[in-house]
């Protein structure tokens, strides 16, 4: 609850006056006032303290310090980078109908059923799902990668977060994406991917 302290003030015509009753007037309103209000007015009107993270970030993205006049740009620049991903992400994507036609489905709610289980992967944009073509294999599992779904669900992470996750090169797989890894690694190299994937989101 705020706590207001109200003085009406008659105020002079010369301007030392009308500092000089001001000066008063504060004064006044301060003796009266809570010290535990006054110790949070002094702590509200202490220098923002700068997260050190955030400056850093700011400097790497737009190459200068971190302020609060440019945190939007900031936020910007991040929400622009993730958008550009996304797109890149759903490149060579194809639709729930095309799916169903592709793997040979007779009904699309399959396709849907699917995607709810973790044994294909999609995205929604713009109010319809996109299925990435990397992951289907007519000669593997239910026509994607083999052991693709135990990938899927053992990440425990967002739909965005997976395809980015799946599609980056990781310094463990000599530089090899997920994706690579499942379609021409050993069964040891899978092993390992899904150690390395046990880990992914999981709090440091």
């Amino acid at each position: 609850m705020k706590n207001t302290v109200i003085h009406s003030i008659e105020v002079p015509q010369d301007r030392d006056e009308i500092a000089g009753t001001l000066l008063h007037h504060v004064a006044a309103s301060l003796a009266k006032a809570n010290p535990k209000h006054l110790e949070q007015i002094a702590e509200s009107l202490k220098p923002k303290v700068i997260d050190p993270y955030k400056k850093a970030l700011a400097k790497k993205i737009g190459g200068d310090d971190y302020s609060e006049g440019n945190l939007a740009v900031l936020e910007l620049a991040n929400l622009e980078r993730y958008y550009q991903r996304r797109r890149e992400l759903l490149n060579n994507s194809i639709t729930t109908p095309e799916v169903a036609k592709l793997i040979g489905c007779q009904a699309i709610t399959t396709v849907h059923d699917r995607r709810k289980a973790g044994t294909l992967l999609g995205l929604k944009d713009n109010g319809v799902y996109k299925f990435p073509l990397w992951q289907f294999d007519p000669e593997g599992d239910d026509g994607v990668i083999d052991r693709l779904s135990e990938l899927i669900k053992t990440l425990q992470i967002s739909n965005f977060a997976k395809l980015n996750w799946l599609s980056k090169s990781l310094r463990a797989f000599e530089g090899r994406t997920p994706v690579e890894v499942l379609k021409s690694g050993s069964e040891q190299d899978v092993e390992d991917l899904l150690v390395e994937a046990r880990g992914v989101g999981v709090a440091q």
